[in-house]
């Protein structure tokens, strides 16, 4: 029983200290509270008179074969610049394919074994699968 109310008075004392890093700085910003508003955004966080968004359009022409389980397709993205200074570059990021056999994925890979093994396993452990997508190629207006 002693235990039980020690241990009740200990974590009740905890919270004493839970408020304790508060900032007291009377001439601290007030960026995250209120933020400052300007032509963007205004105090609330809603757009401003100079608010604008990027947009980017896609159209997407895809097959699927079911008997070589395999996804092709095309895809033009039209990307409308609604900002009022020009874009120098536009970044389009591809990522590599991981699952293709050669990826570096495959020569870092690690494998287990655990204690639930058995000879059908085995071949779980080569990778068979080449999944993921081949770029064939990428061009511009």
């Amino acid at each position: 029983m002693k235990q039980v109310i020690f241990s009740i008075l200990l974590l009740s004392s905890l919270s004493l200290w839970a408020q304790e890093n508060i900032n007291t700085n009377k001439f601290r910003q007030l960026g995250n509270e209120l933020p400052t508003p300007n032509t963007f955004r205004t105090a609330s966080g809603a757009p401003g008179s100079s608010y604008w968004q990027q947009q980017a359009d896609y159209v997407m022409d895809v097959k699927i074969d079911e008997q070589k389980q395999v996804l092709s397709g095309e895809e033009t993205i039209t990307y409308t610049n609604n900002s009022p200074d020009n874009l120098e570059y536009l970044w389009l990021q591809l990522d590599q394919n991981v699952r293709a056999k050669s990826s570096d994925s495959y020569k870092i890979r690690q494998s287990s074994i655990d204690g639930n093994f058995d000879l059908g396993s085995i071949a779980g452990l080569e990778p068979w699968f080449e999944g993921g997508f081949n770029i064939e190629s990428v061009t511009d207006a």
